[in-house]
Order: C-alpha cells, then sequence, then structure tokens
C-alpha cells in the first residue's frame, strides 16, 4: 500500500481532526492558519467525504434554488499547507490507548491512523428514537444524498400524479409530510411548497392547487421551540396560510409505505414523509472511552479538553459548559461551531507548547438566530431585536452567504439565486442511489485487518 507520510523523523507534532462538518473543518483551518510557519506540527484532517458541506443551504438544493455542488467546498481547498493533510474516510474505532485511529479508506480496507493531538469532531447522525419504517420509508435532510432523494421523490410524485386516476392513491402522492417543526423542519417545509407551487402551475397543469397537502409533525407544543414564542407563531401562522397543518404536541409513531401514523392514531396518506426530528452524536464517540453523558455526547471542560490528555472535543458531540453560567452549555449550533473552533485551534497549539497558562475557556454570547419559512419570508431574533417577514428572509440570505466559503463560492451562490428568481426551478429528477436516512444502511461485508497509512506503527 503506498504510504501517504511523507516527513522524516524526527516526527513533527500530528494534530487529527476527526470530521468535516463545520467543526473540523473550521478547527483544521486556524490549526494552519496558526502552524503555516512552523515544520514540527501537521493537521490532518479525517472525512467521510472529500468536501464540506453548506448545510444551512441544503433545503436550498432540494427545491432546486441552488446547484448541488455550489453547497459543497473541497476539503482539498480549504487546507493548503503542505504539512496538511485532507484523508477521505470514515472513522471506524478510536483506540486512546495505543493513539490511534482505525478508518475505512475508500478501497474498502481498515487503515490505522496515529495522532499525538485528537480532536474528535464527529458531529452527530440522524436520530430516529426508533420509530418504526422511519429506515426503510422516510427521507432525511442532513446530507446531500437526503436533498438529491427528496428532490427526486417529490418529482417522481408529480409525475405520478399526473397520470393517477385512482383518488386514494392520488392524495397520497400530492401529500407531503415533515417530521420536525425545528428549524430544518419549518426551513424544509417552506422550501418544498415554494417548489412545487412553481413548478406545478407550469409543467403540471392537471394537478389542482386544492390537491396538494402538506402537514408538519411535532413533538413539542410549538413551532421553532429555539425561538421566542412569537416568532413560532408566526412561522405556524405563514405556513398554515401556504397549505400546510401543523399537528403539535403530536409524536410520530409509525411511518409506512404509503403514509404514517401520528400520535393520536391518525393515518395520514403520504408516498413522501421527512424525517427532521433529531440528532445522535456519532456512536464511535462513546465506543472510545472518553466520558459520554447519556446521549453519547463527550462530557469536556469549557476549553474543550475530554477526561483524556491530548483529546478534544468539539461541535454537535461535545457537551461543552458556558464558563460563566454553572449548569448552562453552548448550543450545537454552526454559529457555536466555527467560533469554538478558533478557541480550541489556540488551546491546541498551547498546549503543544507547554504553555498551559494560554489553554482558555470558550466564551461566546449568541449574536442571534435566523430562520427561513420559504416564500420570501422568515423569522429572527439579532442583538436582541426580533424581525420577521421579508427583512428576516433577507438578512438570513445575507448571513449564510457571507458565510460561504471563498469568494468563488459566494459568487456561485448569489448566480444560482438570481437565475432561479428569473427563470424558475425545472422539474428535472436526477436518479441518484439512496442509502436511507442518515446514510444508514446495512453492510454485510467482512473487512480485513487494520493496515497502518504511516511508517510511525
Amino acid at each position: 500500500m503506498r504510504t501517504i507520510y511523507r516527513a522524516e523523523p524526527p516526527w513533527p507534532h500530528r494534530v487529527l481532526v476527526l470530521g468535516g462538518g463545520f467543526a473540523g473543518v473550521e478547527t483544521a483551518r486556524h490549526l494552519e492558519k496558526l502552524t503555516r510557519r512552523r515544520d514540527d506540527i501537521e493537521v490532518w484532517l479525517v472525512s467521510r467525504e472529500n468536501f464540506s458541506l453548506f448545510t444551512p443551504l441544503l433545503p436550498e438544493v432540494c427545491s432546486g434554488m441552488l446547484e448541488a455542488r455550489h453547497c459543497v467546498t473541497a476539503l482539498r481547498a480549504q487546507l493548503r499547507q503542505p504539512s496538511s493533510w485532507a484523508v477521505t474516510a470514515e472513522v471506524e474505532r478510536i483506540d486512546l490507548e495505543a493513539s490511534h485511529v482505525t478508518v475505512i479508506g475508500g478501497d474498502g480496507d481498515l487503515h490505522r491512523l496515529n495522532y499525538d493531538s485528537l480532536v474528535i469532531a464527529l458531529g452527530g447522525e440522524t436520530a430516529t428514537f426508533g420509530i418504526k419504517g422511519i429506515h426503510e420509508y422516510a427521507v432525511g435532510m442532513k446530507t446531500l444524498a437526503d436533498a438529491f432523494a427528496l428532490r427526486n421523490r417529490i418529482i417522481e410524485m408529480l409525475e405520478r400524479a399526473e397520470l393517477e386516476n385512482d383518488p386514494e392513491a392520488r392524495e397520497a402522492q400530492l401529500t407531503f409530510v415533515v417530521g420536525g417543526a425545528g428549524f430544518s423542519g419549518v426551513e424544509t417545509a417552506g422550501e418544498i411548497e415554494d417548489f412545487v407551487r412553481r413548478v406545478r402551475r407550469r409543467y403540471y397543469p392537471k394537478i389542482d392547487a386544492q390537491e396538494v397537502r402538506g402537514h408538519i409533525i411535532e413533538l413539542k407544543d410549538r413551532v421553532l421551540p429555539e425561538m421566542p414564542v412569537e416568532m413560532g407563531e408566526y412561522a405556524a401562522k405563514k405556513l398554515r396560510q401556504r397549505g400546510y397543518e401543523i399537528h403539535l404536541g403530536t409524536p410520530v409513531k409509525e411511518v409506512r409505505e404509503n403514509g404514517v401514523v401520528i400520535g393520536d392514531g391518525r393515518f395520514i396518506p403520504s408516498r413522501t414523509v421527512i424525517w427532521t426530528g433529531g440528532v445522535q452524536p456519532s456512536p464511535v464517540v462513546r465506543e472510545s472511552g472518553i466520558e459520554a453523558d447519556r446521549a453519547g455526547r463527550a462530557v469536556v471542560k469549557p476549553t474543550m479538553q475530554t477526561s483524556r490528555s491530548g483529546v478534544w472535543a468539539i461541535g454537535d458531540c461535545a457537551l461543552i459548559p458556558k464558563a460563566e453560567e454553572e449548569g448552562a452549555f453552548h448550543a450545537p449550533t454552526a454559529q457555536n461551531a466555527v467560533r469554538e473552533a478558533k478557541r480550541l485551534a489556540r488551546n491546541i497549539v498551547a498546549s503543544i507548547d507547554g504553555r498551559s497558562h494560554d489553554v482558555q475557556p470558550f466564551r461566546y454570547q449568541v449574536i442571534g438566530t435566523l430562520a427561513s419559512i420559504g416564500h420570501r419570508t422568515g423569522v429572527g431574533v439579532v442583538f436582541g431585536i426580533r424581525v420577521r417577514g421579508w427583512i428576516a428572509w433577507f438578512m438570513w440570505r445575507g448571513y449564510y452567504w457571507s458565510r460561504v466559503p471563498g469568494i468563488g463560492g459566494k459568487a456561485r451562490v448569489a448566480l444560482d439565486w438570481l437565475l432561479t428568481s428569473l427563470f424558475g426551478s425545472d422539474p428535472v429528477q436526477l436518479k441518484v442511489d439512496y442509502p436511507g436516512v442518515g446514510g444508514m444502511g446495512p453492510s454485510g461485508t467482512r473487512r480485513p485487518a487494520p493496515r497502518s497509512v504511516d511508517p510511525r506503527a
């Protein structure tokens, strides 16, 4: 096997970052900046994909507002120093005693990556809470494959409904159910309604507007529970005006091929169920042996240090306490993750250099929260000021556009938005293989014993 380790002994201090989400990528980038003039530290980033996904814009990929490739950025384009490496592999196991991580490479074989410092930023996986049928029949909204699968499903249902004469089958084809009324659920619901309305009027004249139905199922007692009550009420009002029936305080009991059973036993016929109901940490975190809470998140100090020396955790898979408020924790949001990463990079370098006094806790007060609910409408709280309607939607787009990596990425996203606004969306169905909610599916293959990927082992 060809080695990808280039340095000669003595080995530089290797910081191994696990995870290609906001937390992992930003940590690697800041580490690279802090060590760009040093040859005694190298940064390795391990990610399941060879790109980072800008997840806040994922619903717009589903609706065709945004080209799929324009919400992703190649990892190798973000790590540019000779001492930095982006490794496309899936993390299988962390061995804290031997200081190495076992990964599954693109060749399907197991490989060992050694480390001196480890950053666990594996994010979260779709949580199904044991609800029957979600794996088999629901579509998630967490990965690029999810967005493709949902777009294809919606277009397929519109195509079938054009030819369907059976009223019951037609009702199921034109009914769209969203599980979860948090940020992801509300934004996905808004984009689905926008997309179906646009393409129905132009391309599917045999489908009447009254035939298209939408349902949002939420276990909590209000929409957007992360925001003030009036913001959630406003969002619910707008979604109802666009045809959604919202079921609050209602669990999803079972998902079937032709519908979903909700808490009161009601059966909603639908061939399109979108699950945005929750996220759970990667099981690799708990299995590594570091201290974890009941949910499986790494228990860390405010400095993001875990219970093991030289091992740090960040992002959705970590429970990061607030230094200034006992018993409170930082929310697992992208806004927090990118700022945690900057502090963590400084702490790691200080720890490597033996400057323990420079290892500082993460402190950050959230600027605000924004959510798009479709049809150029949004809600939000920014610097304590509550905004809604067109201005909130404009602020939502402006903020996330500013966070898209690179000038080229920003230009592509802006051009997509302009062209779609001028010419609308096309109901083009691009067939892709879809492994299931959250990319979870059976493996069934025996893997060979792990092999070392560098001469340190």
